[in-house]
């Protein structure tokens, strides 16, 4: 994990081997010892081999200690954890130190203060020096592939709550915006864990403590999140079970913030509870698997859930075995397979559910809509006027078509749906938005106006006069109907009551003769 390659020849220079002052022995980093009570003190003299002419840096990374840089005995560089910060130790700190260039024949002393006792083992990373820019365009390099995946799965993760939130403030708000938004909330905090775990991020960190505290809260916050996405797919006595568990993921968290901020107790102390709580997290997962293996769904979730969680197991039992507490690659790559299976899963419900839709809308306009004229149908009528009569002013024109039987039976039907497709393209033309214009009969139409007064029915009467006449000129027909209009009225408790007084005017329309009845609108 600690292993740095050389880029080139020319740009920088790991140093690797060192010797330990007290014992005069040699070691090689990374290199793991437990503290004696005693600073450890490396030391390495510089040869031509070792730097170059632009050599003036030292990159070196602390996890747990603080240290102080010499050059043959001349101290360069100290850091030193405040007692006043928020925590014993800022955890992984990484300093790019100015050592000067004429380092030939020179030696660098690296003097080692543990800040956690005897409790953990530690470890001295490799050092690397050379130019500046050479350093830390190798440490971007070496970890750009972790990076950009650790950031895409951030990003999937806040496209997710988005989504969710969308979701949950439309009218289609159903039980999959809750998985997506706990779903968003692992990738997005599970994306932050990875970052932390990068030179990078403690390179460009404005506070040393940020990624530590981000670090340790965040693998915390990863099991709660978790844990709130399974209980959305299971119910009864275990969604009980992870509701449970999610309020000890909650009180774990609360209470080592409260011991590291106010006791001074440091996460790294503490690592252990979390470690023991994501294990018994990992047998009721595998126990749920086992009492859900019968449904799919399910199976698949916990199926995925499974890579991070073994994962994890793994780099915690090799943390402990071989004492690199910086081991999360088989998490890592969990996680990975995790985001990439729950991804999958959301595209293809997101494309079940689009055809879903699409094929309810089509059903929905099948079934409102009349097939010869596109016009709304019955059904639709029947479904609209129960929402007509009420604080506005609603109005019917009732409009019969005339000589339809006959044009049906001398001309053959299709005259006669060239007839009533007419008759709904001149409405269409005539009423326009102000209202909606049904077919729901034969020869029998109807338009519903909201809020609309004596004059604007008048005019919307002139209107579809004109536009008939117009058609019948542009398409040589004689398009003729019968209509009847009739107005809301205090006493209309009910929409059929406006509807029979149209249909009453209409009928006696019929028996007027038509030329005078137009005389009146033209």
């Amino acid at each position: 994990m600690y292993k740095c390659e050389i880029l080139s020849e020319d740009e920088f220079a790991t140093l690797k081997t060192w010797t330990v002052e007290k014992d005069n022995s040699k070691v090689i980093l990374p290199y793991g010892f437990k503290y004696t009570g005693e600073p450890i003190v490396l030391t390495k003299k510089i040869d031509k081999a070792n730097v170059f002419d632009d050599s003036q840096y030292l990159m070196v990374m602390s996890r747990y200690f603080d240290y102080t840089v010499y050059v043959d005995d001349t101290k360069l560089f100290d850091l030193t954890t405040p007692q006043n910060g928020f925590s014993k130790t800022m955890g992984t700190q990484i300093r790019i130190v100015r050592i000067g260039k004429d380092l030939n024949e020179k030696t660098i002393k690296l003097e080692i203060r543990p800040l956690l006792g005897d409790h953990i083992q530690y470890s001295v990373a490799p050092m690397m020096i050379g130019n500046r820019s050479d350093i830390v365009w190798h440490i971007l390099k070496s970890e750009q592939s972790e990076v950009i995946t650790a950031v895409l799965i951030i990003i999937f993760g806040f496209v997710l709550l988005l989504l969710a939130i969308i979701i949950r403030c439309s009218e289609y708000e159903d039980d999959e915006s809750s998985k997506m938004f706990y779903l968003g909330m692992i990738s997005v905090i599970c994306g932050i864990y990875l970052a932390c775990q990068f030179k990078v991020s403690h390179i460009i960190a404005p506070n040393g403590y940020l990624p530590y505290y981000f670090e340790f809260t965040s693998l915390m916050l990863i099991s709660v999140a978790v844990s709130l996405f399974i209980q959305t797919n299971v119910d009864g006595v275990i969604k009980k079970l992870y509701t449970s568990m999610s309020c000890i993921f909650v009180l774990n968290v609360l209470v080592q913030t409260f011991l590291n901020f106010v006791l001074k107790i440091d996460y790294k102390m503490m690592l252990f509870v979390t470690h023991i709580l994501i294990g018994l997290f990992g047998i009721l997962i595998l126990s749920t698997m086992i009492i859900f293996h019968k449904k799919k769904s399910i199976q698949y979730m916990l199926i995925s859930i499974m890579f991070p969680i073994v994962g994890s197991i793994i780099d915690i039992v090799r943390l402990y075995r071989i004492s690199d507490d910086k081991t999360i690659y088989f998490f890592s790559m969990g996680l990975y397979i995790f985001v990439l299976m729950q991804v999958t899963r959301t595209i293809r419900q997101y494309l079940a559910k689009s055809r879903s839709h699409l094929k309810a809308e089509v059903y929905e306009h099948l079934a409102f809509t009349d097939g010869l004229t596109e016009l709304n149908n019955r059904l639709s009528f029947e479904n609209d006027i129960n929402e007509c009569i009420g604080n506005n002013r609603p109005a019917c024109i009732s409009i019969d078509l005339n000589n339809l039987k006959r044009a049906n039976d001398t001309m053959g039907h299709s005259a006669g749906d060239v007839l009533i497709r007419g008759i709904a393209t001149v409405l269409r033309e005539a009423v326009g938005n102000e209202g909606k214009i049904y077919r729901i009969g034969g020869d029998e139409f109807v338009v519903l106006i909201h809020d609309i007064t004596d004059d604007g029915i008048e005019k919307v009467l002139k209107r579809i006069e004109k536009c008939r006449v117009k058609y019948n000129e542009e398409n040589n027909v004689n398009l003729d109907f019968a209509r009847g209009v009739s107005l809301y009225t205090e006493g209309d408790t009910t929409f059929e009551n406006l509807v029979a007084r149209a249909d009453a005017e209409m009928y006696r329309d019929k028996r007027l003769t038509k030329k005078g009845r137009r005389d009146d609108y033209e």
